[in-house]
């Protein structure tokens, strides 16, 4: 955990006023302790993605919302994949080549399958 000016002195372009408002639209959700707001690597990360966001493409305070949900979500979808990657990867063989198969078939990947 970093405090609030640990992370704005290593976010070089963020300013305290810019950090308030995005924790205020809800974009990052620091911990509140005794000694102040306090940020984990999550945090951290995601503050660097707006700061990318905001500073290097331009995107203005009203837009980041929609991004940062977008992004959630990708990441959600990205770990539900992992999830059944896995799954399937635990299966016997002949499960794992019909799973295999039939996703090529509904991806249109299969030319000589029929759907």
């Amino acid at each position: 955990m970093i405090s609030e000016q640990q992370l704005i002195e290593r976010m070089h372009c963020l300013k305290a006023e810019v950090l308030h408002r995005w924790i205020e639209l809800g974009l990052v959700q620091p911990q509140q302790t005794m000694s102040g707001l306090q940020f984990d690597d999550l945090d951290e990360a995601r503050v660097a993605l707006v700061c990318d966001l905001h500073y290097r493409m331009g995107l203005d305070h009203e837009s980041l919302p929609i991004i940062l949900s977008l992004v959630d979500q990708l990441h959600h979808t990205r770990h539900s994949l992992r999830a059944i990657t896995t799954a399937v990867s635990e299966q016997p063989d002949e499960v794992r080549v019909a799973i295999t198969t039939r996703t090529r078939i509904v991806l249109g990947r299969d030319p000589s399958a029929k759907p």
